[in-house]
């Protein structure tokens, strides 16, 4: 027993050093989180302000202009197999809200983009409008890095960010757009 309590001892300080390490750590890095999801909203923000997008039948949509309350910016491409999975949720949350939301479709595949949007359109029933994005310009501008990502917003500010693939009818993201629909 006597040889056992000096190893003993030193795991066991060994792992509470180690444990302070990674409170340590991870306490800034949430304020750097916090502080860096409170910038990606503000520059969101200010996008709908500026942003005017041109869809693939040739309508512009300038977005501070969009009468409806919500907005849902749905970046994707056709080879994004999760961009794919989300799509039947987004055409069910689009028939739920109806009239008090406009989707717009942002794709980025970079060859021969309309015939892909056109065809995965009618595949899955997209009935909202569609703007290519070859070159990445507005992808760029929201700093995004992968498909499937959705910016949700109410009356021009962010409600909701999703970075992969979003369940539409998920009950928690219901209730945040109803809450929003809901305040004036």
């Amino acid at each position: 027993m006597k040889r056992f309590l000096p190893i003993l001892l030193v795991t066991i300080g060994f792992s509470g050093f180690l444990a302070a390490q990674i409170l340590w750590h991870s306490l800034p890095s949430t304020a750097g989180q916090i502080d860096q999801e409170k910038g990606r909203e503000q520059l969101f923000n200010n996008l709908y302000q500026e942003l005017k997008l041109t869809g693939t039948k040739g309508q512009v949509v300038e977005l501070k202009s969009v009468r409806t309350p919500l907005v849902a910016l749905n970046f994707w491409a056709s080879w994004c197999l999760p961009c794919l999975k989300e799509f039947p949720s987004l055409v069910a949350f689009q028939r739920k809200y109806g009239d008090k939301l406009t989707v717009l479709g942002i794709n980025g595949d970079e060859e021969n983009p309309l015939p892909l949007v056109e065809k995965t359109s009618q595949k899955y029933n997209l009935d909202f409008a569609q703007v290519l994005d070859p070159k990445s310009e507005i992808s760029d501008r929201f700093l995004i890095t992968s498909y499937p990502y959705t910016v949700i917003y109410h009356r021009g500010k962010v409600i909701h960010i999703a970075f992969k693939a979003q369940d539409f009818m998920d009950e928690a993201l219901l209730a945040k757009v109803n809450s929003a629909l809901s305040s004036k």
